[in-house]
């Protein structure tokens, strides 16, 4: 058989390695892959080895293949049927017999050459220096090995005659094979893996239409795009048509098909791509993909795809002058060449607040022969563009150009400024936003005391109407001072704010009371005391014990509010009894002062004090006796002394009686005779009342 050259675009080189598994160029282990599909003709089988060296191996020695019945009637078999379906080893046919497919199928001249021909040379269309010229000449064997694998999941027969395919007519619709194929290879010359697929009649299914054709129109061109991912189990290359009479009949676009060219083993390509020429951008194409299985089966067309080219705007407007009058009209004007106008049909003018956008389209519609227009709807800051608008939808766009009008008027003053400052002295600041459409920001400020000069908080302007800032709460400045400034764009000022006052949180309680003086006179305890010199004290409270005892408990006696009130009068004591003071004060917060030393008051007995009530005596002369009786003090009472005597006569002690007695009878008595009665109380601490007397006549 004469030399065969085969000549194939880059493209379809690139494609060709990508078919390839890609361990063919690299891995040094042998492997064989097995793939099968069902067709209503029987089982059709397809392997092919790894790397070159295996290749050249297995043409040589060949390959068997053997099927193993597993199931039947939907029951596993309890032992495999086995049957090898080659008589003789599975390898290339003689180079004799390839002369006739050659000639009609360009596939199978592509193995045969690649198989039997003394040299293989792919080259390009761009010439002797071609990409591809330079890898075919360093790398011959791997060129041969990939483009037959290629050229074999294109042409089915061709790979039958190659060994690397079979038919199986016998498969029956009840059963299921296991179908495993080995290498003749002696494992001393080269160790070969064996490859295996499990498969039935009951497998067979359609080879699937391909979907989400999508065409990006361009100037007589387009470029073609399909979904890949999922259809790459069952295609391996494609076919790309076209039609330029709406869709009547179809021809291929390429004499070659297309095939992936940026598979990777962990970055899968979803989609396929294709570039193509037109004629004309006049006429509407229709193009449509269908795949080729690794069977060489042409799969069915995808649902066609349509549109025309798109003249390319060449010409670009440039605005070139811009001029802004007192009242604030922006007048634009622009250049593009005569010859564009007939391409376009206007043009639109672009605004952005900043040069990177976003623009909107602020007028549209502008006759194609216009260069200059006036716009009055200004920002403090413009950006303009000025777009060509092609008849085919195409568009064309100047350089932005800035625009500034003239600005003096500051925003007005702030309002609603509140605060709020928690325990930990941090500050949360919020004002009513502006309404100004040029509003940049606000200029913060902060004072300690009221009516001195507030300085900035931060030295940039800040964007929004909330503010956080801190403050020392444990300071001798209990309140602090705020006022905002509003700025616009052009950094005019406004006036300040009105200035707020926000109180600190009182974490520091008030300066402690201190007693300045006591006295006590006629049971009464007289206190005094300097008053704390903090301004925000809302209150005093004075506490009460009795006695020494450390565990004893204060009372509460008295709460003042009163700013002028310096002392307290204390008339709920006995005498003899001690009493302990302290005084402390309580802030607007709620905060009190640490009370300081007590004052200690020791209150005498007083024998004033310690006085009956009720004191009376009752004669009854039919019974012949005066009845003396009284009422019980308050306090504890040891004991009674009575005493007794004539009128004009000094008494004497009559008689001692217990605390509990209220009452005694006297007997001893002289008709027409006046009697005189005293009682003293004498209290359990020893402490003696004064005297109290009465008359009685008999």
């Amino acid at each position: 058989m004469k030399k065969v050259k085969i000549i194939l675009s880059l493209l379809m080189m690139a494609g060709v390695f990508c078919s390839a598994p890609a361990s063919a160029q690299r891995k040094a282990t042998n492997n064989l892959y097995m793939k099968a599909t069902v067709r209503k003709s029987g089982v059709l089988l397809r392997w092919a080895v790894d790397n070159p060296a295996a290749w050249k191996t297995t043409n040589q020695y060949g390959f068997e293949l053997v099927r193993y019945t597993v199931a039947r009637d939907g029951q596993v078999l309890k032992a495999p049927e086995k049957k090898v379906l080659n008589t003789t080893p599975l390898k290339p046919m003689p180079l004799d017999a390839w002369e006739g497919i050659a000639q009609k199928d360009q596939y199978a001249a592509i193995i045969a050459q690649a198989i039997y021909g003394k040299t293989f040379e792919v080259s390009g269309n761009t010439g002797n220096k071609s990409v591809a010229s330079i890898i075919a000449q360093s790398a011959e064997q791997e060129q041969r090995f990939a483009f037959s694998l290629y050229a074999a999941d294109n042409s089915f027969a061709a790979a039958k005659m190659a060994g690397w395919g079979w038919e199986d007519n016998t498969a029956r619709p009840t059963e299921r094979y296991l179908y495993r194929i080995y290498t003749l290879a002696p494992a001393s010359k080269l160790k070969i893996d064996t490859g295996n697929v499990y498969i039935g009649m009951s497998n067979y299914e359609e080879l699937p239409k391909p979907g989400d054709v999508g065409a990006i129109f361009g100037d007589k061109s387009v470029m073609l795009s399909w979904e890949y991912n999922a259809y790459k189990a069952y295609y391996t290359s494609w076919i790309v048509e076209k039609s330029m009479d709406n869709g009547v009949t179809y021809e291929r676009a390429t004499n070659l098909p297309v095939a992936n060219i940026n598979e990777k083993d962990d970055k899968p390509s979803p989609r396929m791509y294709y570039m193509d020429s037109l004629p004309d951008n006049e006429r509407t194409c229709y193009y449509r993909v269908r795949g080729i299985s690794p069977f060489g089966e042409l799969g069915p067309p995808s649902a066609p795809a349509s549109g025309k080219g798109k003249h390319l705007l060449r010409y670009v407007p440039n605005i070139r002058s811009n001029n802004v009058d007192e009242k604030g009209i922006a007048t634009i004007s622009w250049e593009f060449e005569e010859a564009g106008n007939k391409l376009i049909k206007g043009f639109r003018l672009n605004q952005a607040p900043t040069v990177s956008g976003p623009y909107k389209v602020v007028m549209d519609n502008i006759a194609p022969e216009q260069r200059s227009l006036e716009y009055a709807h200004l920002n403090p800051t413009n950006y303009f563009t000025m777009t060509a608008v092609a008849k085919d939808g195409g568009t064309t766009t100047s350089f932005p150009v800035l625009v500034q009008p003239v600005d003096s008027t500051p925003p007005v003053a702030p309002v609603g400024l509140s605060a709020t400052i928690d325990s930990n002295g941090i500050v949360s600041l919020k004002w009513e936003k502006n309404k100004e459409s040029d509003l940049l920001g606000y200029a913060i400020f902060r004072g300690n005391n009221p009516g001195e000069e507030m300085s900035p908080v931060i030295d940039s302007v800040w964007r929004n109407n909330e503010f956080r800032d801190s403050v020392a709460v444990k300071s001798l400045n209990s309140k602090v001072y705020y006022a905002v400034k509003a700025l616009d764009q052009r950094y005019n000022e406004s006036p300040f704010s009105a200035v707020l006052e926000a109180k600190k949180p009182d974490v520091v309680p008030p300066a402690s009371p201190i007693f300045s003086g006591y006295s006590v006179k006629n049971d009464t305890v007289y206190l005094s005391w300097a008053r704390s010199s903090d301004e925000d004290v809302a209150e005093h409270l004075l506490y009460r014990k009795v006695g020494l005892d450390k565990t004893t408990k204060w009372d509460l006696i008295s709460r003042m509010t009163a700013k002028g009130v310096y002392g307290y009068s204390d008339a709920a004591v006995v005498g003899g009894n001690t009493y302990s003071y302290i005084i402390t004060a309580k802030d607007s917060s709620g905060l009190e002062s640490v009370p300081v030393q007590p004052v200690t008051v020791k209150v005498p007995v007083s024998p004033e004090s310690i006085r009956v009530k009720g004191f009376n005596a009752a004669a009854n002369r039919q019974e012949r006796y005066i009845e003396v009786s009284w009422n019980a003090i308050a306090d504890k009472t040891a004991e009674y002394q009575l005493y007794k005597g004539e009128k004009d006569q000094p008494v004497t002690l009559w008689k001692v009686v217990e605390g509990g007695t209220r009452s005694i009878t006297d007997q001893q008595l002289k008709i027409n005779t006046t009697y005189k009665y005293g009682i003293r109380v004498v209290k359990a601490n020893g402490a003696m009342g004064q005297y109290q007397e009465i008359e009685v006549k008999y």
